[in-house]
């Protein structure tokens, strides 16, 4: 068995998943930060700024130095407030989102700008939430959910239509006041009004500070970290990288998570115990593009990524596998919680 020595900017750990939701309701604030202490049975983990990785182990910032066999660095993503912590902060994260949810609460029309996973789900979300208000959702694509297909774009545009949420595509909104969280404002008069709640949703930002200062790594189109078939970085026998911050092949989701991270454990552990990794399975991503986008806990629409097209599923099982909970039962029960649980 493995010693396992997990580091971790924040004492304790966001299933953003559940933070789209959390705008509408921030009770769920008590069960999606899950504190580590009952994670590891052998090994511990440790709060702190990684600044260096090497083969031989990782530099914190204070300048102490934690030696590994194995290195695994997954940095994961930024994202605009409050659907991801900004900084090492809980507190603040958890300030962001009530803030949200205040602004949320008094505001009688709300503009989304961007159409993709976030921006569809969030919009999902107030319409479910609050059928009153008035939901606009703005694009500068020419549908939603860009990268994906068609079907799933339109069955999702169908639901949300019928939540009352209005579409405009093709539209790209200039000046927004910020990127970076909601802020009153308007994003045009002619869609929405001038003054709304504006949600920016456009898009996740790799999080690779620590790659770039590895020597002999490249990154794709995305800004994601390159690695080869057995997610291994650039001239390193022991260095991995997966999640959000690594070109593994897969979108930036729960869904490719759920793949990634078997195959690692798997793979690390026939490490450990003498195999060769030339003799081992590569990495495979998911034959197509898979990914799960609930419009509130009964709606919705995804693509599983099974068979070559993947399989187009709506709101019923959508709701079942994601909508209904979010993760949230299956994230507690892997940090030794149970629903309930005092933590």
């Amino acid at each position: 068995m493995a010693d396992v020595q997990l580091i971790d900017a924040r004492d304790r750990f966001v299933h953003n998943v559940a933070a789209i939701r959390g705008v509408v309701d921030p009770s769920l604030l008590d069960r999606m930060v899950i504190p580590y202490d009952r994670l590891l049975r052998r090994g511990s983990v440790r709060q702190g700024l990684v600044s260096d990785a090497s083969s031989n182990g990782v530099t914190l910032a204070n300048g102490d130095r934690i030696e590994g066999d194995i290195i695994v660095v997954a940095t994961g993503s930024r994202y605009a407030s409050p659907f991801k912590p900004q900084g090492e902060s809980i507190q603040a994260f958890a300030d962001s989102l009530r803030a949200a949810n205040r602004s949320l609460t008094s505001a009688n029309t709300i503009a989304i700008v961007g159409g993709g996973a976030v921006g569809t789900e969030l919009a999902g979300e107030i319409s479910s939430a609050y059928p009153g208000k008035t939901v606009t959702l703005v694009s500068g694509s020419p549908s939603l959910m860009p990268g994906y297909s068609d079907k799933l774009a339109a069955t999702l545009a169908t639901q949300l239509r019928q939540k009352g949420v209005q579409l405009h595509f093709n539209r790209r909104v200039a000046n927004l006041t910020t990127l970076d969280h909601p802020f009153m404002g308007s994003v045009g008069e002619d869609l929405g009004g001038a003054e709304q709640l504006v949600f920016p949703a456009l898009g996740a930002r790799p999080k690779t500070a620590i790659f770039r200062q590895m020597p002999g790594t490249s990154f794709d189109a995305q800004g994601r970290v390159e690695v080869d078939e057995w997610l291994r970085l650039a001239g390193s026998h022991n260095v991995f990288a997966l999640g959000e911050a690594a070109a593994t092949g897969d979108p930036m989701t729960i869904v490719a998570i759920t793949r990634q991270v078997p195959w690692l454990a798997k793979t690390i552990a026939a490490l450990l115990g003498g195999r060769k990794i030339d003799f081992l399975a590569p990495y495979k991503p998911w034959p197509t593009r898979g990914i799960l986008v609930p419009l509130g806990p009964r709606n919705g629409a995804s693509t599983l990524p099974v068979l070559r097209n993947g399989v187009l599923v709506g709101s019923w099982l959508t709701s079942r596998i994601k909508g209904r909970e979010l993760f949230i039962p299956r994230y507690l029960k892997e940090f030794g919680y149970a629903m309930g649980t005092q933590r």
